[in-house]
């Protein structure tokens, strides 16, 4: 596989393309942020690199097969240049991160009143975001989340805000993409990937974890009316189920029972039962696994029974599993040769966050009559 590292200063001048100096090239994506963090090797004196600082840009390139054009497949800016000195050998690593980690530099102090969530993202895009920061975006990635919110306030950073925004309507993707635009997008419901085991797939791993359970929520907000906002959320099904098991939440932008109460409900969904996870690994696959945002949904088709098998006149069932692709990494050898890992987890049903929205209409309908 042919690749390229491209180096740029802040304003995004071209400073040098590197094709076959580069050891150890690795990135990532996450579906909560975006691109995420990157990491090459350079086999350079310290004293002679001359083009990496900084907040500099890079940009990872793999060559189409079909069109033989190099396609944009990560950009991110330099947080670390790290030079290794072992005997006669120098090295120089260069780490960073895609560009969603700029949001943390910028503080968001704003209260928001009836405002659909999508709205308040935009909002936040416009005013403190797209001025101070490398990031754009496009308004048909901001989707409309059928939520709003009826107090909503940030003394924090954008991305703790665009965090709590994500968590209060649930089923969310955001982040920022290869192109430097933000995104905020419904997850997908859609399988988009079905790869057999043995194929291109190399390895497979799940589990089922039971210490990441959630089924009470104590969530403590900001002040209102002097005093600092707090309420406690249960899920009784799951305390039957597996006992009592408490979180704290600390979000100084909730100050009321309609927004803590979603906030609560979303929590419940992907917390109060068996938190199912899986890993597996793949090759010969030249296209990136986050082309289409938000991510489609990954199949496994394992060589097991089928429905309608029997096994000693029982009927046996192994059907498709729908998993979330959490995180993808990937890695280029020494040899050029592209391997993608995938952190997957399991597919969470948006009926609770329907009945967080439900419980939230009703609470502002029985506040009118007050």
């Amino acid at each position: 596989m042919e690749f390229r590292v491209e180096i740029r200063d802040t304003a995004f001048n071209l400073l040098e393309v590197l094709e076959n100096e580069v050891l150890a090239l690795s990135w990532d994506y996450s579906r909560i942020g975006g691109c995420g963090n990157f990491r090459f090797t350079l086999p350079r004196n310290y004293c002679d690199e001359k083009f990496i600082s900084g907040d500099f840009n890079i940009r990872i390139y793999i060559r189409n097969e079909s069109t033989k054009a190099y396609d944009l497949w990560y950009q991110g800016l330099v947080e670390d240049k790290i030079p290794n000195i072992r005997g006669e050998r120098e090295t120089v690593d260069v780490v960073g991160h895609g560009y969603s980690a700029q949001l943390s530099r910028i503080q968001i102090d704003r209260n928001y009143s009836s405002d659909e969530t999508s709205v308040v993202v935009k909002h936040i895009l416009d005013n403190d975001i797209t001025a101070n920061t490398n990031i754009t975006y496009d308004v048909g990635d901001l989707v409309a989340t059928s939520f709003t919110p009826d107090t909503l306030s940030f003394n924090t950073d954008a991305k703790r805000a665009m965090q709590t925004l994500s968590d209060i309507v649930g089923t969310r993707e955001w982040g920022v993409d290869k192109d430097r635009k933000f995104f905020f997008k419904a997850r997908s419901s859609t399988v988009g990937f079905k790869f057999p085991l043995g194929a291109k797939i190399t390895d497979f791993s799940s589990d089922q974890s039971f210490k990441d359970i959630i089924n009470r929520v104590i969530i403590q907000g900001g002040e209102t009316g002097g005093s600092p906002y707090s309420n406690t959320y249960n899920d009784t099904s799951s305390q039957t189920k597996y006992n009592r098991r408490d979180k704290i939440v600390q979000n100084s932008a909730i100050t009321t029972n309609a927004v803590a109460s979603n906030y609560a409900t979303a929590i419940f969904a992907e917390f109060s039962d068996i938190v199912r996870r899986a890993r597996c690994s793949f090759v010969n696959h030249t296209t990136r696994v986050e082309s289409t945002i938000p991510i489609p949904l990954f199949v496994l088709l394992s060589s097991g029974v089928t429905y309608g098998s029997k096994n000693y006149g029982e009927f046996l069932y192994s059907g498709e599993i729908e998993r979330q692709i959490n995180r993808i990494q990937y890695n280029i050898n020494f040899d050029g040769a592209l391997s993608i890992k995938l952190n997957l987890g399991q597919l969470r049903p948006s009926l609770a966050e329907d009945i967080g929205r439900l419980d939230y209409k009703l609470e502002q309908m029985r506040s009118e009559r007050l």
